[in-house]
């Protein structure tokens, strides 16, 4: 089906009046003249011009879209209230997936008797057209992501009206940590164990309840015992410490009990013990806040765009997950420290794409992670030594015409990357290094940001390349005792997604810049979470959020990792040796 968008036609009068009857009489919306003739060009490539009884509702399929995104608090380009034509393609767009959706469900529930769950409803200005994945696939630079911030008073996220910036005002710092200790301590509250239990209940239920303590109520309070929620971290004379909103108390973790995952400073945690006469708390066992899942934050703040790409409703959601499921053969390959100047490297590399194309299965994206180069940048042809680089890469991929026409390559940065530096996030490659691939394949090469986030229909796909299980092990307070290696894993992932952030590590340990920390954030949950590291490859599901490390390409074994959308599934793949 043609795109209504790609020609330009002059809407008869007729059909002039019977827009301007929907829109402006009955529902109070201006049409800016671009909208008039986008309906106009829909309702021509679903022959349906010269069809004046169809009008009627094809319009009002357009302006209830419009209506009900609004409503929803959906991101659409209106000026004022002027509705363009931007605005009718994202509904328009949004009416295809909504009723392709309904139809193959429908489909399917006639097979199967007991399904009752599927849409009912069907616009015939779609008329069957399906929704091409590549109009939902993006990929969203940490630096362009709008900055949301959570409102401490009203409990609510919200854009901030005051762009981010690189060197922002000292005020930023502690800004920066109240909010991300505002967002969990909501999460906290809001779980099961921390609700208030009713008046009159199962005796059961009330002595289960785990209530919170600040730490200006301990003043006075010696020998009892509380529950506390805080930053961990270090005093002055090198001594712990957990800071909340209110104030500050020493911690003695001597006796402290740690639960699963990996403690350092810098994340915050729950602390249960008793408040000295030192005015202390010693503490007899620490956890991590739980964690919320994907679903459950997204019915709370289902309307917020904390991407910049728009938001989308759970409904929406829903619909855009029978068309993932519809596309079961399309994957992404991550591959991390692909090292351009190897010549096994590249010969290896070259080796999956031939099979890929050999296979006549083509991934719909390519995720390289750097490092790029087997050796730290430095020296005066570092430039230069990038820029040879990947003219090698870019002759290589251009050499198999099929992968260029079908599949996205995005690039993201490696710590030794130039011009790197210890503050994330970090920017993307240079164009004066990937200016050759860039000339090669155009718009279907991303480069990104480190880390970056990937949406393709419903999903938020997260990437971040840095070798964090080595940093969170060289800063840790507390592990358990006996830790398998397995549970090592395990451990890094749950605590990055309890603690909803990439980085949960003191600003002296790994420097965050201030402004952006909301980049680094992990909520909502990701529907699925790129660790590149150079730790061991792992795979596993935490919470419904599908987390793996692809490894390092070279080593004793050239490895990468296959993630399926329609499955969340993320299978391990290397050469033969």
């Amino acid at each position: 089906m043609a795109d209504p968008s790609s020609s330009a036609i002059q809407p008869p009068p007729a059909l002039r009046k019977s827009i301007l009857k929907v829109f402006t009489k009955k529902y109070s919306l201006q049409l800016d003249s671009s909208a008039i003739s986008f309906i106009a060009q829909t309702l021509d490539s679903h022959g349906l011009l010269d069809q004046p009884d169809e009008w009627e509702d094809a319009i009002e399929a357009l302006a209830g879209g419009i209506v009900e995104a609004e409503a929803t608090g959906g991101k659409l380009s209106l000026s004022g209230s002027v509705v363009t034509q931007a605005a009718l393609e994202k509904v328009y767009a949004q009416l295809v997936v909504e009723d392709s959706a309904a139809g193959t469900e429908t489909a399917e529930s006639r097979q199967d008797p007991q399904s009752h769950n599927y849409l009912h409803h069907h616009h015939d200005i779609t008329d069957g057209e399906r929704p091409n994945p590549e109009k939902y696939f993006n990929v969203v630079d940490a630096f362009k992501m709008p900055r949301v911030v959570f409102d401490q008073k009203r409990k609510v996220f919200e854009k901030s009206n005051v762009p981010p910036t690189i060197l922002p005002m000292a005020s930023s710092r502690p800004a920066y940590l109240r909010e991300r200790l505002g967002i969990l301590k909501n999460i906290v509250l809001r779980n099961e164990n921390f609700l208030p239990p009713l008046a009159v209940g199962e005796g059961r239920r009330r002595d289960a309840f785990m209530k919170l303590t600040s730490t200006k109520n301990l003043l006075g309070r010696q020998g009892q015992r509380f529950l506390l929620f805080g930053m961990l971290s270090t005093s002055h004379d090198g001594q712990y410490v957990l800071e909340d909103a209110d104030g500050v108390v020493g911690l003695d973790l001597e006796e402290a009990i740690p639960g699963e995952g990996i403690f350092t400073e810098g994340s915050f945690i729950l602390v249960e013990g008793e408040y000295t006469e030192e005015e202390r708390m010693r503490v007899f066992a620490i956890g991590h806040p739980p964690s919320e899942s994907r679903r459950e934050a997204r019915l709370l703040c289902g309307h917020v765009d904390f991407l910049g790409t728009g938001a989308i409703t759970l409904k929406d959601e829903d619909a855009f997950r029978v068309h993932e499921k519809a596309h079961d053969e399309l994957c992404m390959v991550v591959i991390s420290d692909l090292h351009l100047d190897h010549a096994k490297t590249m010969s290896n590399f070259r080796a999956i794409l031939q099979g890929y194309v050999d296979a006549e299965f083509i991934p719909f994206a390519f995720i390289l992670c750097g490092d790029f180069s087997s050796s730290p940048w430095s020296g005066s042809d570092v430039v230069k030594k990038y820029q040879d680089s990947f003219v090698q890469l870019a002759d290589l991929i251009g050499s198999f015409p099929e992968v260029v026409k079908k599949s996205h390559f995005v690039i993201v940065p490696g710590p030794s990357d130039p011009f790197a530096s210890p503050t994330v996030p970090r920017p993307a490659l240079a164009e004066v290094f990937t200016a050759p691939l860039k000339r090669k394949m155009g718009d279907r090469v991303h480069l990104a940001s480190n880390p970056c986030r990937i949406t393709y229909l419903g999903q938020e796909i997260v990437v971040y390349r840095d070798d964090l299980m080595a940093r969170m092990l060289r800063n840790t307070v507390s592990l358990k005792d006996e830790v398998r290696e397995g549970d090592l894993k395990k451990f890094l992932v749950s605590t990055l997604l309890d603690q909803a952030h990439l980085c949960p590590l003191p600003q002296q340990v790994r420097p965050i810049l201030w402004e952006f920390d909301h980049s680094l954030r992990l909520y909502p949950m990701p529907t699925a979470l790129v660790l590149a590291d150079k730790y061991d490859r792992f795979e596993l599901t935490y919470e419904g959020c599908n987390v793996f490390n692809p490894g390092s390409f070279r080593g004793s074994s050239y490895g990468w990792t296959t993630y399926y959308p329609a499955t969340g599934k993320a299978e391990r793949s290397e050469l033969p040796q």
